[in-house]
Order: C-alpha cells, then structure tokens, then sequence
C-alpha cells in the first residue's frame, strides 16, 4: 500500500505566526497519539505560498488515514483542545488536500 500525505496550508493573520504555531504544535501532539506517522512543518519563502506555513502529515496509507482521523476526532484531548481554544483565530486555511504516493 502506498503512503497518504494530508497538506495543508495556512496563511497566519497579521501578528498571529507565533500563536499559530504554539497552537499547531499542540495538536500535532495529539495527531501523533493517535497515530498519525510524520508531520513536517514548512515556512513558504518563494511562489505562491511566500508567508504561509505548509503541514504534511503522513500516514501509512488511505485506510489508515481513516481510521487515525477517525481516532483524532473522537479523542479526548482533542475535544478539550478545541473547546479550550474555541475563540482562538490565528490562522485561515488556504488548502487542505490528500495525496499517495504514485
């Protein structure tokens, strides 16, 4: 089975990078217990995404993306972190795609 690659890219609001990225690495504590393989974080410095951040997560495979998303969002933690930062707007989704490898 071919590797799934979730990509998703934020643009910061003006003044917000630092919260957004503390508030990231939260979460991506919690995408990782509950089985999410890799995330790698990216700053965009040329083309089309020049100040935006770029999150890859990898997992092992389109069932298993499923069934983690699945595990993520029935997770306690991640309940009490969305209710916790419910107000919380640092950042606006530019995208979010799913990819395998070809």
């Amino acid at each position: 089975m071919a590797k799934a690659y979730e990509i998703s890219v934020w643009k910061p609001h003006a003044g917000k990078r630092a919260e957004f990225m503390k508030t990231w690495g939260e979460i991506a504590e919690i995408f990782k217990a509950n089985g999410v393989s890799d995330i790698t974080v990216l700053s965009g410095h040329a083309g089309k995404d020049v100040g935006n951040i770029v999150i890859i997560q990898t997992f092992k495979s389109l069932t298993d993306n499923g069934i983690v998303n699945d595990a993520i969002s029935e997770s306690p933690a991640m309940k009490a972190w969305m209710e916790k930062n419910k107000d919380v707007d640092s950042a606006a989704m530019v995208s979010h795609d799913l990819y395998t490898e070809a």
